[in-house]
C-alpha cells in the first residue's frame, strides 16, 4: 500500500504569526509525506489554544491522509486505465506490463476522525464554502454516498437560508449564487461518473436517484436554475420519460434561449420521440447561437435527418 500524497484542499488565510508557522510546518510535512512530522505539529500546536479555521482544516487534512490509501496492480492489460499508469518495456523495447493505481481504499475510523475535525470548524466557522467544499470532497473520495447526498443538501438549505455575501472562499472571495450553483453542478457530475452504464435506464439506478434528489433540492430554492433543469432533463431522459425530459428542457430554454446545450439536448428528445420538425427547428437554433464546434455538430445532423428523409 502507498499513502496517497494530497495537497491541502483549502486556499491559505491571513494567519496570525504563530498559526501561519504551524500551518507551514504542516503544510511541508504533507509535502514531505511525513505522516509522524505532520501529528507533532498538530499535538504542539493544540497547546497554544488555537481558534482559526486553519487549524481545524489541517487536522482534517492529516486524517485525510491517513484515511485514503492505493494499491499499484501490475497488468499487461493496455486496456486498463488510469490517469496514474507506469509503462514497462522489456529487452526489445516493446511495452511489457503496465503498474496501474487501484481504487483508494479506506480507513473508516480514519475517516470518521476526519469528518469530526472538519464538523468542529464547521460549527465555529459555518459560511466557509471551502471548509464544506472539502467535507464534500472527501465523502466522494471515500465513495460514503449517502453521507455525500445528504451533506450537499443540507449545504444547499443553509445556503438558500442565508446571504450570499455570508459565505466566502479564501483565495476567491465571496461564493455567489452562480459560483455555488457551479460547484453542486460539479459534484453531481461526480455521481452521473459513478452510475453503472448498465443501469442508466433502470429505474433502481441508485446514483441517477441521487443526482436528481439533489436538482430538486436545488430547484426548491432556486426554481429558474437552468443547470439543475437541464439535470433533470438528464434523469427522465435516462429513465425513458421523455415527456417529463421535455418538459424539463423547456423551462430551461425558457431562462436562457441561447443556451446551445439545452437547446441540443430538446434537438435530441425530439428526435427520440420522432418529432423531427421539432428537432430541425432546434438544430438550426444551434446553428444560429453556437460556437463552431456546436455549430458543426449540429450541421451533421441536420445532413443525417436529410440522408434519411425525415
Amino acid at each position: 500500500m502507498r499513502k496517497i500524497s494530497l495537497l491541502l484542499l483549502f486556499a491559505s488565510l491571513l494567519y496570525t504569526a504563530e498559526a501561519q508557522d504551524f500551518h507551514l510546518r504542516f503544510s511541508q510535512a504533507i509535502e514531505s509525506g511525513d505522516s509522524a512530522s505532520q501529528r507533532t505539529v498538530l499535538e504542539e500546536w493544540s497547546k497554544f489554544n488555537p481558534t482559526g479555521a486553519e487549524y481545524y482544516i489541517d487536522w482534517f487534512n492529516y486524517y485525510v491522509n491517513q484515511a485514503l490509501s492505493q494499491s499499484m496492480t501490475l497488468t499487461a492489460d493496455e486496456r486498463e486505465e488510469s490517469s496514474q499508469r507506469v509503462s514497462f518495456t522489456d529487452s526489445t523495447g516493446d511495452i511489457s506490463d503496465f503498474l496501474v493505481m487501484g481504487v483508494p481504499s479506506v480507513n473508516p475510523l480514519k475517516a470518521d476522525s476526519a469528518l469530526m475535525w472538519i464538523d468542529k470548524g464547521l460549527a465555529q466557522y459555518p459560511y466557509r464554502m471551502d471548509m464544506w467544499m472539502g467535507r464534500t470532497h472527501f465523502l466522494s473520495m471515500a465513495m460514503r454516498w449517502d453521507d455525500f447526498e445528504q451533506g450537499l443538501e443540507e449545504l444547499i438549505d443553509r445556503y438558500a437560508a442565508s446571504k450570499p455575501k455570508q459565505w466566502v472562499y479564501p483565495g476567491v472571495g465571496l461564493c455567489d449564487l452562480e459560483m455555488f450553483s457551479e460547484a453542486v453542478l460539479e459534484y453531481q457530475k461526480t455521481l452521473i461518473e459513478e452510475t453503472d452504464m448498465s443501469a442508466m435506464e433502470r429505474s433502481d439506478s441508485l446514483m441517477l436517484q441521487r443526482m436528481a434528489g439533489i436538482a430538486q433540492r436545488m430547484l426548491k430554492h432556486y426554481p429558474r436554475d437552468i443547470y439543475q433543469l437541464n439535470m433533470m432533463a438528464v434523469y427522465h431522459n435516462a429513465l425513458g420519460n421523455d415527456q417529463e425530459c421535455l418538459r424539463y428542457l423547456l423551462k430551461a430554454e425558457k431562462q436562457d434561449r441561447r443556451d446551445c446545450t439545452v437547446l441540443t439536448n430538446i434537438a435530441n428528445i425530439y428526435h427520440k420521440m420522432g418529432n423531427y420538425k421539432e428537432e430541425r427547428k432546434y438544430l438550426n437554433k444551434v446553428i444560429k447561437y453556437g460556437d463552431e464546434e456546436e455549430q458543426e455538430y449540429a450541421r451533421y445532423f441536420l445532413q443525417s435527418l436529410d440522408k434519411e428523409g425525415l
